[in-house]
C-alpha cells in the first residue's frame, strides 16, 4: 500500500475533497494511470468506493480518464488545483453577493415575535469573539458606550493586538465610542490610543469591573471572559436604562 502523509492530505481536504477522494488522487499523482481495482489494490478502499469517488473527482477536474470503456484514471496536474482553488473562491464571491443582495428582503421578513426582547448566548472564548465581531456588524456609524472597568483584566484574555484589529474596522466604519475604565497604568497607556480609535476614555477611581457591558443601538452585550460567556439583549428598555446609568457615571468621570 502506498504511504500518504497528512501533510500532503491537508491541502486537497482544504479544497473540499474527501479523505478517499484526496488518497485516490494522491495514489493516482504518485503511482499514474490505473484502473478501478488497480487504485483499490493499493489505496486498501473497497472497489465501490473508488470508482464513486474517482467519477467525483473526474467532475470536479482533478483526474482525466484515459480510456472511455474500460476506464482507467490519471491524475490532473498539480497546477489545476490552482485554477480549482480560484474558481471557489469566484462561487464563493457569487454567493456572497447573493446572499448581500438578500439582506434587504430577509431583514424585511418580521413576525410580531421577533419584535420583542431577544436574548443570545454565547459559550466558550471563541464565541465570545463572535460576539464582539456581531458587535462591529451591528455598530455601524453609531456610538457605543462601554463600561470596560478593569482594562487590565480584559487584556488579560485579549492583548491590545487584538483590540488593534478591532479597532481598525471600528474606525473604518465611522463608529465611535466612549468607554468608562478602572483608574491604572494600563488604562491611561490605553487612553493614549483614544484619538486613533474614535474613543474617549475616563476613569473611576473604584470601578474594577470584571464584565465588560457594551451599549449601542438598542443592544446590550454583557461579556464574562472569566466565565467564559456572553449574553447579547436586544431591547429598547434595556439599552436605554444602560445609557442613563452610564451617562450618571460619565458625568462624575475623570480624563487621564
Amino acid at each position: 500500500m502506498l504511504n500518504i502523509s497528512s501533510k500532503e492530505l491537508e491541502p486537497l481536504l482544504e479544497l473540499g475533497l474527501t479523505k478517499i477522494q484526496a488518497t485516490i488522487y494522491l495514489s493516482l499523482l504518485k503511482s499514474g494511470i490505473m484502473s478501478v481495482l488497480e487504485i483499490s489494490k493499493v489505496t486498501g478502499i473497497n472497489r465501490q468506493q473508488v470508482y464513486q469517488n474517482s467519477e467525483i473527482l473526474l467532475k470536479l477536474g482533478f483526474v482525466d480518464i484515459t480510456r472511455k470503456n474500460n476506464r482507467k484514471y490519471i491524475a490532473s496536474n498539480p497546477q489545476r488545483l490552482l485554477r480549482i482553488g480560484k474558481q471557489k473562491i469566484l462561487e464563493a464571491e457569487n454567493v456572497l453577493e447573493n446572499i448581500r443582495d438578500s439582506i434587504p428582503l430577509l431583514e424585511s421578513i418580521t413576525t410580531e415575535k421577533n419584535k420583542g426582547i431577544m436574548v443570545k448566548y454565547y459559550e466558550g472564548m471563541k464565541k465570545i469573539k463572535e460576539a464582539y465581531e456581531e458587535e462591529l456588524e451591528n455598530c455601524d456609524g453609531t456610538e457605543v458606550l462601554s463600561f470596560a472597568g478593569s482594562i487590565d483584566d480584559i487584556h488579560k484574555f485579549f492583548p491590545e493586538s487584538y483590540w488593534k484589529k478591532w479597532n481598525k474596522k471600528f474606525v473604518e466604519q465611522k463608529s465611535r465610542s466612549r468607554m468608562l475604565v478602572h483608574k491604572s497604568e494600563i488604562a491611561r497607556e490605553s487612553s493614549a490610543l483614544d484619538e486613533e480609535y474614535h474613543r474617549q476614555t475616563r476613569y473611576l477611581e473604584n470601578f474594577p469591573l470584571k464584565v465588560n457591558v457594551d451599549v449601542f443601538n438598542d443592544i446590550t452585550l454583557i461579556i464574562s471572559c472569566y466565565d467564559k460567556t456572553a449574553v447579547w439583549i436586544e431591547s429598547m428598555t434595556i439599552a436605554e436604562s444602560y445609557r442613563i446609568m452610564f451617562e450618571t457615571l460619565w458625568s462624575n468621570s475623570k480624563k487621564f
